[in-house]
């Protein structure tokens, strides 16, 4: 149970129930899934179970860190088993050995695309492009008027390419077809138990109803954190220890995402993120620089990337990782 790569079969898949129902439906029905969340909430997961419930072909793309069109069309011919890039040429300039593009990303794409019969496509992390987002919508919208047997689901968070899919403006040329959202977050407290319980059970690891209450606690209840422990448990380390080690791999994948988060923004960013690790009122948040619109713009970013709720009148980072990691910045 507890992988450490995402499930691909139902039986791997703990709870979810309802979502995997109501996704299978809509999938079944030619309509395209959205599903959203935080990091380390078994999105991926629940796609590619989806994807696999449909029995058609399936296939997987990663946008992490695929900041445009080229490098999004790249990865989507790498996963369809296309090992380069039709229409771009290798050339040499001097000693180096150079990429020439002689045929533009957008048409390479589509053509890739409409080739697809009988499929189920899932792009995981589609918020990190942001650049040629007009133009993969219009690959889309041209893929989903002509090609009735295949389905997109998409993960990611209510950014960038996301939210012009979750929100498209009468220009777009996916309005009124958006994808159905669904929305996953951190188990309920029982659910999270149960989680650790049948895992530790099914690998005979020893466990004490106090050293869960202790775990979740530490990690809060999102699946990818609690798996960090569980798989180490299962190795037969200790409870101390696998807590330890859980914890310092959880910060360590938290921070490199505030790292990125912050990259490019002003110093009272790191310094936000660090309050509200404590929560923070929206006054005692301007006092460390952010003009209005620009405070309010980075809350609106980390809350569409599901960091930060607002509690009252206070704004908090509310998984217990991701606030350590705050706290290291």
């Amino acid at each position: 149970m507890f992988l450490q790569g995402p499930c691909h079969n139902r039986e791997e898949l703990f709870d979810r129930e309802d979502e995997l129902r109501t996704i299978t439906k809509a999938l079944k029905n030619n309509a395209w899934v959205a599903i959203l969340g935080p990091r380390m909430a078994g999105k991926t997961s629940l796609a590619i179970v989806s994807a696999n419930l449909m029995g058609k072909k399936t296939f997987y793309v990663n946008f992490k860190g695929a900041e445009n069109l080229r490098d999004a069309t790249l990865r989507i011919l790498s996963a369809l088993g296309r090992s380069k890039m039709k229409g771009i040429k290798r050339a040499r300039v001097g000693p180096i050995e150079v990429e020439r593009e002689v045929e533009k990303p957008s048409a390479i794409l589509e053509d890739v695309l409409l080739g697809l019969k009988k499929a189920v496509v899932v792009f995981d992390e589609v918020q990190d492009i942001k650049q040629g987002v007009n133009q993969f919508l219009n690959i889309l919208s041209l893929v989903r008027n002509t090609r009735r047997d295949v389905e997109f689901i998409f993960t990611g968070s209510a950014i960038g390419l996301m939210d012009s899919l979750l929100n498209p403006d009468p220009q777009n040329p996916l309005y009124g077809r958006s994808p159905i959202k669904i929305e996953i977050g951190p188990w309920d407290l029982q659910t999270a138990l149960e989680f650790l319980e049948k895992g530790l059970k099914k690998c005979n690891a020893p466990f004490t109803s106090k050293e869960l209450s202790e775990t979740i606690e530490e990690l809060g209840t999102l699946p990818g954190w609690l798996s960090f422990y569980g798989l180490r448990r299962c190795t037969g380390i200790s409870h101390k220890k696998a807590l330890e080690e859980a914890i310092g791999e959880g910060v360590k994948v938290a921070r490199g995402e505030l790292e990125n988060i912050l990259r490019n923004r002003p110093e009272w960013a790191r310094k936000v993120l660090r309050a509200m690790a404590f929560g923070a009122k929206w006054s005692e948040l301007l006092k460390l620089g952010p003009s209005k619109s620009g405070l309010y713009k980075f809350l609106t970013t980390l809350q569409k990337l599901y960091l930060v709720s607002k509690k009252g009148n206070l704004y908090v980072i509310s998984d217990p990782i991701y606030r350590k990691a705050c706290l290291e910045l």
